[in-house]
């Protein structure tokens, strides 16, 4: 409830007495501040020491005045909050400690769980009409202000590999200390990722070995560990905070890093814990000007399957592309925030499907060993599982099957042929459907506009059409909106439609009780291979559900319908072949992939097709009797 408050404020001089008169609003805190912003933050700002602890209903700034000597000490409490996308906050502050109420507006923007952004007003008063809300006190924001950062006093760990990996000489400047730029053989930048450590823990720092150059009097030699807080992007700018772990001067313990998204030459550092200072790498208060170390190449010692080379994209991993000859396997993939990133494994050692092969290491990181379980080739996919990564190369260790992933519910990653080709579908014939999910099929003109215009037909029934119709049934045709209505002839009468989909089966096979199909379309936008779950409900009837994109969810099932289970439509399907349409019902669950399929037996459709087959059996009937007639 609000309660209109007025403040008197008497303020007596030797001169005079003045009366101040105020006014506010006293809200009830009905902010309820996220668990991730809450806690003590620390800050560098207008060049004081500043700790921000945030609290359920109230935040408490604490600063120290580099002039006064003392702390300054500012209570508020949230009267007024709005969320955005779960990682921008606005806040609506009261000010508690004083006897005229002002108030703060403040954004924060949320980094990582250890680094937060914010913006901020200075505290303002109001009329005492007005209610302190976004419109009164936060019309005064520049959105365009530099930021100040805020890092967690007591952070959470943070995995190095997206923020720096690798190892590179450098040559480094500080534009306040010394001119011109440092350059020493021996200096480096080490991040790289131990596999087989305690719990499997990846690392979570790297060190910075700086050593002295003759001639230049303010460098010199020293390590500093850094504990990584997490990275973000912006535009093309990586920024990365980092700890020092080991220093106890608070002003020195944070720090920014600056990268280029497309160029890894030069890294960008900050000087003090502030990472507003960082515009670009080239012009940071501390730069690095990178050289990548070279990889140590290993000689390979057995070879992969025959069947497996050639050019690959692996579903499970953004759809990178894999390249695979007798003896490596190179991996390269973007994912959906950085650069372009490169993988290399060395065929070491095999026993039956386990193959343990040496990972080259990432920039120079010293190699490691992973064990891959190949399922033996069919049609254009390759079924494996890839376990953890170890330091020691023995076999019995890198392919024990303690070193797969043992979730109750797991199926193979799938590897699909970048050019497949194609195979009988498992599921043909003529069906109509009824679709449900997310994004249902429909209706497009394929290639675009069409050349003329197509003429219009008088349609009594119109249904959704899924058929596998062609010679050797290769190709399924959706047409979300099909004219399934017949001329006295019992032949179609919209023969100028064009279906929406045309998508070629290129792969299929059974796993966990599931049959699985994978699709290829070029036409499709999102993604060119399409996971199938299908299962024979009846006679006439299959039920079949598609997937987001390449992936095969391992909860995809054949009614799934949504993307929390991978999938986008499931279809409910009922053959209703015609008289002439020619296409006869075939199913395969996939129990045996690697079973010959016989080519599609030969159809006569047409009248003179008939005749010849006819003729041919007169023909051949004929020479029967004559081989008769001279036995006898």
């Amino acid at each position: 409830m609000e309660k209109l408050a007025l403040i008197f404020v008497v303020v007596v001089s030797a001169s005079h007495a003045q009366l101040y008169l105020g006014g506010g609003y006293d809200y009830d805190p009905r902010c309820n501040i996220s668990l991730t912003l809450r806690g003590e933050w620390y800050s560098r700002e207008h060049g004081d020491d500043t700790f921000t602890t945030i609290e359920a209903e109230s935040v408490r700034f604490n600063s120290y005045d580099q002039n006064t000597q003392r702390n300054l000490i500012i209570d508020t409490r949230c009267v007024a909050l709005s969320v955005y996308n779960n990682d921008n906050f606005t806040f609506v502050l009261q000010r508690t400690d004083t006897p005229v109420p002002c108030y703060y507006c403040t954004r924060m923007f949320v980094r990582t769980l250890n680094v937060i952004d914010k913006i901020s007003t200075t505290c303002v008063n109001i009329n005492p009409s007005e209610r302190p809300d976004f419109s009164t006190v936060c019309r005064g924001l520049d959105v365009n202000m530099e930021q100040v950062t805020l890092f967690s006093t007591n952070p959470t760990p943070k995995n190095c590999r997206s923020s720096l990996e690798g190892v590179w000489k450098f040559a480094y400047k500080n534009t306040y200390k010394f001119f011109g730029e440092c350059k020493h053989p021996d200096a480096n930048i080490t991040a790289c990722q131990v596999p087989g450590s305690q719990f499997f823990i990846d690392n979570q720092q790297f060190q910075v070995n700086y050593r002295k150059c003759e001639g230049m009097e303010d460098t010199q030699d020293g390590e500093v560990q850094f504990k990584c807080l997490g990275d973000w992007y912006i535009g093309k700018n990586h920024y990365f905070a980092v700890v020092n772990s080991r220093e106890s001067r608070i002003d020195e313990k944070y720090r920014c890093f600056l990268a280029n998204r497309d160029d890894d030459t030069f890294l960008g550092s900050s000087i003090t814990p502030e990472c507003n200072v960082l515009k670009n790498p080239q012009d940071a208060p501390a730069r690095y000007h990178m050289e990548q170390v070279k990889t140590e190449i290993m000689e390979p010692r057995c070879k992969l399957p025959d069947n497996f080379t050639g050019q690959w994209i692996n579903t499970a991993n953004f759809d990178a592309d894999v390249t695979i000859n007798r003896t490596h396997m190179i991996e390269r993939w973007k994912p959906d925030t950085g650069r372009i990133k490169e993988q290399i494994y060395v065929c070491v050692e095999k026993r039956n499907n386990r193959y343990m092969m040496a990972r080259h290491g990432i920039n120079g990181c010293s190699r490691d060993y992973v064990c891959f379980d190949f399922v033996p080739r069919h049609h254009s996919v390759i079924r494996y599982r890839k376990g953890k990564e170890l330091r020691d190369p023995v076999f019995s260790t890198v392919c024990s099957w303690t070193m797969f992933k043992a979730k109750q519910d797991w199926r193979y990653d799938i590897l699909v042929m970048k050019t497949p080709v194609s195979i009988k579908c498992p599921v043909a014939g003529k069906f109509k459907f009824i679709q449900t999910g997310d994004i249902l099929f429909e209706t497009r003109i394929r290639g675009g506009v069409t050349q003329m215009p197509r003429p219009n037909t008088y349609c009594k029934e119109n249904i959704s059409d899924f058929s596998v119709c062609d010679r050797d049934q290769r190709i399924i045709a959706i047409d979300a909106d099909y004219c399934v209505s017949v001329d006295h002839f019992g032949r179609p009468v919209d023969i100028y439609s064009e279906p929406d989909h045309m998508l070629k089966c290129i792969g299929f096979w059974r796993e966990n009780l599931k049959s699985y199909l994978i699709t290829y379309e070029e036409e499709d936008a999102y993604s060119k291979y399409r996971c199938w779950v299908y299962q024979r409900a009846d006679l006439n009837r299959v039920l079949m559900s598609l997937s987001v994109g390449a992936f095969c969810h391992v909860k995809q099932d054949v009614v799934s319908i949504s993307s929390r289970e991978g999938a986008q439509v499931a279809l409910d399907m009922v053959e209703y072949e015609r008289e002439h349409d020619d296409c006869p019902m075939y199913f395969d669950d996939g129990t045996d992939p690697y079973a010959q399929i016989s080519d599609q037996a030969a159809i006569f459709n047409s009248a003179t097709d008939v005749r010849i087959g006819a003729s041919l059996l007169i023909v051949m009937f004929t020479f029967v009797l004559s081989l008769r007639r001279l036995r006898f």
